[in-house]
C-alpha cells in the first residue's frame, strides 16, 4: 500500500471521509506536505515513528472538508486546534507538525 492509497483509506476509515469525492474537481488535489520523525509515545527508547503529511489544495477545498470530517468509532476525540493549543496533549511529531504549520503561516 502507497502512503497516497494509506491515506484515502485512513481518512474513509477514520474521518468518514471519501477524498476522491471531496477533491475529485479539477482545480482541487491532495499534495504532500511533509515527512516528521520522532521517538514513538509509549514505545521503547529508539523506537522511531514517522508521519507523512499531506493537505488538500486550494485553501478553499480544505475548508469545505472542515464540515465533513467527523469521528469513527476508532477515534475517541477530534478537534481543530492551532498553534495555542496544549502541547502537552500532543506527541513529539504532533508538536513537531504544529510547530512547522505555524512557521510557515498556516495556522496561527
Amino acid at each position: 500500500e502507497t502512503d497516497a492509497e494509506a491515506l484515502l483509506r485512513e481518512c474513509q476509515e477514520e474521518l468518514a471521509v471519501h477524498l476522491i469525492q471531496c477533491v475529485g474537481t479539477p482545480t482541487a488535489s491532495i499534495e504532500q506536505y511533509g515527512t516528521f520523525e520522532a521517538q514513538a509515545y509509549g514505545k521503547p527508547e529508539g523506537t522511531m515513528v514517522r508521519m507523512s503529511c499531506y493537505r488538500v489544495r486550494p485553501s478553499e477545498a480544505e475548508r469545505e472538508l472542515e464540515g465533513l470530517v467527523r469521528p469513527s468509532s476508532e477515534i475517541e476525540e477530534l478537534a481543530w486546534i492551532d498553534s495555542t493549543f496544549d502541547r502537552d496533549r500532543l506527541t513529539v511529531t504532533g508538536v513537531m507538525i504544529l510547530d512547522d504549520l505555524k512557521e510557515k503561516g498556516l495556522i496561527n
